[in-house]
């Protein structure tokens, strides 16, 4: 039953989106029209479109914005908890490098361990 509830929101919300992108713009068609006719001009007509269409746009803007809110606190809070992860790492990596001293060359990779031969790339071919 849970399900047909997020079904119908999502559902209204569509219904929505739809009704307050489309009156806008045709009640902004229909007053540039309007005001063309009674001026004489075809001047009025693609203004209020352009008007219509940046409420319309507003609109949906509105709307959607409490509908993402939840992803974006729960966005925030990951970027956060990387960010204060970063953060551990850097003072760890701080705090190794002077309680070890120079151990930085004995951690490093030699260049042939023992039973290795010495050209890995003739071992490659």
């Amino acid at each position: 039953m849970k399900q047909n509830g997020k079904v119908i929101k999502a559902l209204l919300l569509v219904t929505q989106l739809g009704i307050s992108m489309m009156v806008p713009i045709f009640l902004c068609v229909f007053a540039g029209n309007f005001i063309d006719g009674k001026a004489g001009t075809s001047f009025w007509l693609p203004v209020f479109l352009v008007l219509g269409i940046a409420a319309a746009f507003r609109n949906v803007y509105y709307l959607l914005k409490p509908f993402y809110a939840k992803d974006k606190e729960r966005e925030d809070a990951e970027l956060a908890y990387i960010e204060r992860l970063k953060e551990e790492g850097r003072q760890q990596a701080a705090g190794k490098g002077s309680m070890e001293g120079d151990d930085s060359a004995r951690r490093q990779r030699p260049e042939r361990i023992a039973g290795e031969p010495a050209d890995t790339e003739t071992k490659e071919r």
